[in-house]
């Protein structure tokens, strides 16, 4: 291997590494105590985590609100679709100049869905 071949591959496992570590440094968001991840995809091409709450999709975006308030989140736009009680809630969250997508729906009678994924 050249010398320039060589020095072109320690720059790029460099960069990557570089962006490894600021990837892992952005901290998840914050969610309720009680909630249950059931997927995680740090990819960042789909949502980036799934999970379960109890309860009614009202309880599920206020402990979700509160959550993400209490770690300096600010609610910029909500989207309610369907009618109560079968009824899903998008929300766009902004810290800094980070933004989530932040969704709730109801699953069936008691649980609900969440989904979060950030913009890049």
């Amino acid at each position: 291997m050249s010398r320039r071949a060589c020095c072109l591959a320690v720059a790029v496992m460099a960069a990557a590494a570089v962006l490894a570590a600021r990837d892992s440094a952005t901290p998840a968001v914050a969610l309720p105590a009680l909630a249950r991840v059931t997927a995680d995809e740090p990819s960042g091409e789909t949502w980036r985590q799934v999970g379960e709450l109890g309860g009614s999709v009202a309880t599920a975006r206020g402990e979700c609100a509160a959550a993400l308030a209490a770690a300096g989140w600010r609610l910029d736009k909500t989207i309610v679709l369907g009618r109560s009680p079968a009824r899903s809630e998008l929300m766009l969250w902004i810290r800094g100049t980070r933004r989530v997508l932040f969704m709730v729906w109801e699953k069936e009678a008691g649980t609900c869905g969440f989904a979060w994924g950030e913009e890049r």
